[in-house]
């Protein structure tokens, strides 16, 4: 059975996702629980705490799925990692580095720091992948892999956010757009 604690970082997640983490309250999380606002502060007594366990918890389940791909190719793994914004889409959100990022100006500095841990984790598992990729000649790109990277995580995260406004899939569209760019010689 999920514990409380859990429920209420599920529901901030899906809400900092969807709305954004300036945009929800813990009455909107004891409200779904059927929940005093107490025993939301009693988990976490403070924004700050619930939002760096929603970036913490993001960090853990990336590392998770990672693990999971170890066997498949570097090229699927790249292909993998593109599904993931394809399932927050699906979902009705956007990735978690989006969505905090989004309001990273006004984040307390601890979710900033916690902010950054999960970048750093994400460009390094996904620059190494793009490398080892284009060392086995699967891969093809004329960057470094630091910036593939980059390219890569700052277009599906802004396809998330266009698709809201633009009604199109532009998430698949560029996932497609991308996987084609990296097998062309």
């Amino acid at each position: 059975m999920i514990s409380t604690r859990r429920k209420i970082v599920v529901i901030a997640d899906q809400l900092i996702r969807s709305r954004g983490y300036n945009a929800f309250s813990y009455s909107d999380i004891a409200n779904r629980l059927n929940l005093k606002n107490a025993a939301i502060h009693y988990h976490y007594p403070s924004k700050a705490a619930l939002g760096k366990a929603v970036i913490i918890e993001s960090r853990e389940k990336f590392l998770e799925q990672t693990k999971l791909w170890k066997d498949a190719s570097h090229k699927e793994q790249v292909r993998l990692f593109l599904d993931i914004y394809q399932n927050n889409r699906k979902n009705g959100g956007i990735c978690f580095m989006g969505a905090f990022g989004a309001s990273y100006a006004t984040l307390p500095e601890e979710m900033r720091t916690e902010l950054k841990v999960a970048h750093t984790e994400i460009n390094n598992w996904l620059s190494k992948t793009l490398e080892a990729g284009k060392d086995e000649k699967a891969i093809t790109f004329d960057t470094s892999a630091a910036e593939m990277a980059d390219l890569i995580t700052a277009s599906m995260m802004s396809s998330l956010i266009l698709e809201r406004i633009s009604s199109r899939d532009m998430t698949s569209e560029i996932a497609r757009n991308l996987i084609k760019g990296l097998e062309e010689k």
